[in-house]
């Protein structure tokens, strides 16, 4: 147990008294209090003399340490004269100076009537969050009596919140002090903690439905960003374009991969992965050896709405007598590449103006390719329609002409959409210079 000096206790109790509120009691404490709490190290007494036991007492020099993660037994004793009495724990997990968030509150059960001298025991237990704050925090144990459950012992808590107008009980506020926790990004998601021998190439552009995210290219980047402020939105059964950009060293087996936790199930199941290709070498950062690959990202109609993590991996692929190199979604061994973790926001379906589909049956030339004007469009089931569509999914320009016009397109990646005569629909990736 952390012991506390007189003078830090002064200053942590009178912290915590500005800080915190105080439940209220019509009836005060008497033969309502309560007269012990035993929680780890905390093994408390405290006074039971009617008409002078206050109705809070503040115990915050009295303290205990919690592992974050870890179940602990908590007992709390005291009588109550006419009605049974509820007991509830709070505890301010995230140190944010209340007990209202969720997770906080742990209700212990009733104390059934009875006097201070024959006092009941009830005992719960405690979860502590694993992401829970380190750190010292207050931990308030609150008793009312509940004129409901006198007729009925399944009637509710009397106690909604640690700041109630209660009717007659006590508050006694402890010190808990929360360790373990050093958990931090990319925490609940696996890290570069594999990673044995290290070279970063990084990634520098990431373009997912109209939002684009740049990074610095500079060699001084971590294994893995924390881009989870960005957040990208797209629809269920919806289908999106998605462009990574990065350095290549001139190698051409560099790939890029998204890997995206669909299940909500803090990991990448092999399911919820994307191959998007490999890096084409066309140097799209000014200085540097450097490449961009395009693919398409289907979002399924069984993922679970709200946000969840995105991870971009750009990893060099190899197989030798110094081992195999691959991408993973959590990057292992000789690692040569970067990742990159953002939020992806899924709603429920709806149409998109990005969603764009490819029949494999469909044969299609598109040259040259790159290209720094026009390109070409050939299929033997002859052109019926194209539209051209930014790397956002944005339509730029349509048309039902075999060449189509590219000279005033910006360099970049590009969509072509595809319509045959026969009604196969088919999507080319062109690159302009």
């Amino acid at each position: 147990m952390k012991k506390l000096t007189t003078f830090s206790a002064v200053i942590l109790c009178s912290l915590m008294e500005a800080q915190y509120c105080t439940p209220t009691f019509q009836y005060g404490a008497d033969s309502n209090m309560i007269t012990n709490v035993t929680f780890g190290n905390i093994n408390n007494t405290s006074p039971f003399q009617s008409g002078i036991t206050p109705d809070y007492e503040d115990f915050t020099s009295m303290s205990t340490d919690l592992l974050a993660g870890n179940s602990y037994q908590i007992s709390v004793k005291g009588p109550s004269s006419s009605f049974p009495s509820d007991v509830v724990v709070f505890i301010d997990f995230n140190r944010n100076g209340n007990f209202d968030d969720a997770g906080e509150s742990f209700y212990i059960g009733k104390l059934n009537s009875a006097t201070p001298a024959n006092a009941f025991t009830i005992d719960g237990t405690i979860n502590v969050p694993a992401n829970a704050s380190s750190g010292t925090t207050r931990m308030r144990v609150l008793k009312n009596s509940n004129l409901a459950a006198y007729s009925d012992p399944n009637a509710p808590s009397s106690i909604n919140t640690a700041c109630d107008n209660l009717r007659t009980g006590q508050t006694e506020d402890y010190t808990v002090n929360i360790t373990g926790n050093t958990v931090g990004f990319p925490s609940p998601y696996c890290g570069a903690e594999n990673v044995t021998s290290l070279t970063v190439s990084e990634i520098t552009r990431v373009d997912f439905n109209g939002l684009s995210n740049d990074s610095s290219i500079d060699g001084s980047s971590e294994t893995i960003e924390d881009f989870t402020g960005t957040v990208f939105n797209a629809n269920r059964g919806n289908t999106y374009p998605i462009s990574v950009t990065g350095g290549t060293h001139g190698q051409t087996t560099v790939s890029a991969y998204a890997y995206i936790d669909f299940n909500h199930n803090n990991q990448f199941d092999a399911d919820e992965k994307f191959n998007l290709g490999y890096l084409d070498n066309s140097d799209p950062v000014s200085g540097h050896q450097s490449g961009i690959t395009s693919g398409m990202i289907t979002i399924p109609a069984n993922s679970l709405l709200g946000n969840t993590r995105l991870r971009i991996v750009k990893a060099y692929e190899s197989n030798s007598w110094m081992g195999t190199l691959e991408n993973l979604p959590c990057p292992s061994g000789w690692f040569i590449g970067q990742a990159e973790d953002y939020t992806i926001n899924i709603q429920p379906e709806s149409l998109s103006t990005s969603e764009v589909a490819k029949d494999s049956s469909v044969k299609v030339k598109v040259y040259p390719n790159p290209t720094t004007g026009a390109v070409t469009i050939k299929m033997k089931e002859g052109l019926e329609k194209y539209e051209i569509y930014n790397i956002s999914g944005q339509k730029l320009s349509e048309g039902n002409s075999e060449t189509v016009n590219m000279n005033n397109f910006v360099p970049g990646t590009y969509l072509i959409k595809i319509l045959t005569k026969d009604k196969k629909l088919t999507t080319e990736k062109v690159i302009k210079k």
